[in-house]
C-alpha cells in the first residue's frame, strides 16, 4: 500500500487581552505583543497497518496528562482506526507558561486554563483535519553538519549539529507536500528580555522552507538539553530570522540528494516507564500548586518512549530535553540496528526537564544556587537518563 499523508496547521496564539506569562526564563515576563503567530502543527501517516499522528507545537512544553486528554478526544471523534499520536513542544521560550512554573511569582502558577482548555480542542480539531487532507506520498529523507549555528553552554567540547530533513512528495510528479526538519537546539535565540510572543527560529525556517517548496513545514526539536542554545551575540529578532534561513537552505539542500523510497512503510512501537521524582524543587514546586503533582503513591512519574519508523528514516520519542552526549550515543545505536536516518523528537508526549547521563548527574548542594549544574535542578532525577536509554534499547 502506497503511503499516506495528511497536513493541517492551527494558530494557537494567545490572546493579550488576557495576561500572558512568557515561559522559559524567570518569572513575571509578560507578553506584550505578538510578534509571529504560534502554531500546532499536525503530520498524518497511513500504511496498511497503521494510522500516526505527529504533532508539533510552538509551546515550551505540554504534560503527559494533557496528552492524554487530547489522544482520547481525538480517538472519539475519530471514525477510523486507533489513531497512534505523538505531540512534542518545539520548546520556544516566548510562547505562554502551559506548565506553571513561570507565573507572577514563585507562590502562583502561570497557566491560563481557560487558554490550555481551548489549546486542547484546537489539537483535537488539527489531527482530525490533517487526516481528512490524506493523499498518496513518496519520501525523501536526509541529513547533514550545520556549523556555527549552535554551541553548547554547558559542555563547549560536545556539539550535535546534526539537521535531519524529509520530505514528502507526490509519488509520480515529486513535488513536495510537506517537509519535516529537525534539530537540537533550544528556540531561544531571543533572550529573557524579550516581551515579543514568538515560534523563534523555527519560525523563520517553516516560513523560508514554505516560500522555497511551495508546500508545508513542521518543525521539531532534538536533542537540545545541556544547554544546546544559539551561537548568537546580540539575541535579536535579525538573528532568529538568520538561524532559521541557514537552516533552512542547509536542508533544502541536503534533501536534494537524499535517499528515495517511494512505498515506504511504518513502524510504530512505543514503551512505558515509571522513574522516581527526586528533585527537591519539583517538590516544591508541587507544594506551591506551580506544577501538577505528577507522581503516583510511590513518588514515581510515569511517561514513555516510542520508536517511529518511516522507511529509511528512524524517529526517537523522548519525554523531555536530552543532552546532547546521550542523543549523539542515541543515533548512533539507531543507524547499528539499521536506520539510514535518524532523529530525536524531544518534549515527545511529555516534558519531564533534562535528561543527563549519569556519570555527568552533579545534583547541587543549594539547587537555588545551581553554578555549572542547573540542568540538574531542572531534571526529575539521576535515574531518568539510563532508563529512557535502556527504553529505547528495548524497542530496538
Amino acid at each position: 500500500m502506497t503511503l499516506l499523508v495528511g497536513y493541517a496547521q492551527t494558530e494557537i496564539t494567545p490572546d493579550l487581552k488576557r495576561p500572558v506569562f512568557l515561559a522559559g526564563f524567570g518569572q513575571n515576563r509578560r507578553a506584550e505583543t505578538i510578534h509571529d503567530e504560534l502554531t500546532a502543527r499536525a503530520l498524518a501517516l497511513q500504511d496498511e497497518n497503521r494510522m500516526l499522528v505527529l504533532v508539533a507545537l510552538d509551546l515550551i512544553g505540554f504534560f503527559r496528562r494533557d496528552v492524554f486528554d487530547v489522544v482520547q478526544k481525538a480517538n472519539e471523534a475519530c471514525k477510523a482506526s486507533k489513531i497512534s499520536i505523538i505531540i512534542a513542544s518545539t520548546h520556544t521560550h516566548h510562547g505562554p507558561d502551559t506548565m506553571g512554573l513561570w507565573g507572577p511569582d514563585d507562590k502562583t502558577c502561570g497557566v491560563d486554563l481557560e487558554y490550555l482548555t481551548g489549546l486542547k480542542e484546537k489539537i483535537v480539531d488539527t489531527i482530525l483535519a490533517s487526516i481528512e487532507k490524506m493523499q498518496p506520498a513518496m519520501l525523501k529523507v536526509s541529513s547533514v553538519q550545520v556549523p556555527g549555528v549552535v554551541k553548547n553552554a554547558r559542555d563547549p567540547s560536545i556539539i550535535d549539529d546534526e539537521l535531519t530533513v524529509a520530505q514528502f512528495c507526490t509519488p509520480l510528479e515529486g513535488n513536495p507536500l510537506l517537509t519535516l526538519f529537525n534539530f537540537p537546539c533550544h528556540p531561544e535565540v531571543l533572550w529573557e528580555h524579550n516581551p515579543h510572543i514568538s515560534a523563534d527560529y523555527p519560525g523563520f525556517l517553516r516560513r523560508r522552507v514554505e516560500i522555497v517548496t511551495g508546500a508545508p513545514c513542521i518543525f521539531f526539536s532534538g536533542a537540545l538539553g545541556g544547554m544546546m542554545t544559539p551561537d548568537v551575540k546580540d539575541h535579536s529578532f535579525e538573528e532568529a530570522e538568520q538561524m532559521g534561513e541557514v537552516l533552512a537552505k542547509a536542508g533544502i539542500n541536503a534533501i536534494q540528494t537524499g535517499v528515495s523510497d517511494q512505498l515506504p512503510s511504518i513502524s510504530f512501537n512505543r514503551v512505558d516507564l515509571r522513574v522516581k521524582l527526586t528533585n527537591i524543587l519539583f517538590k516544591l514546586a508541587f507544594e506551591r500548586g506551580l506544577l501538577p503533582d505528577l507522581r503516583n503513591k510511590k513518588g514515581e512519574v510515569d511517561t514513555e518512549v516510542s520508536l517511529l519508523k518511516i522507511g529509511p528514516l528512524w524517529l526517537t520519542g523522548i519525554p523531555g530535553e536530552m543532552l546532547p552526549k546521550l542523543g549523539l550515543k542515541l543515533k548512533t545505536r539507531l543507524k547499528e540496528a539499521g536506520a539510514q536516518v535518524t532523529g530525536i523528537i524531544g518534549l515527545a508526549n511529555d516534558e519531564l526537564g533534562y535528561i543527563l547521563p549519569t556519570e555527568d548527574f552533579r545534583y547541587p548542594l543549594n539547587p537555588f544556587s545551581p553554578g555549572k549544574h542547573y540542568e540538574e535542578t531542572m531534571s526529575i532525577s539521576k535515574e531518568i537518563g539510563p532508563k529512557v536509554m535502556d527504553a529505547v534499547l528495548r524497542l530496538l
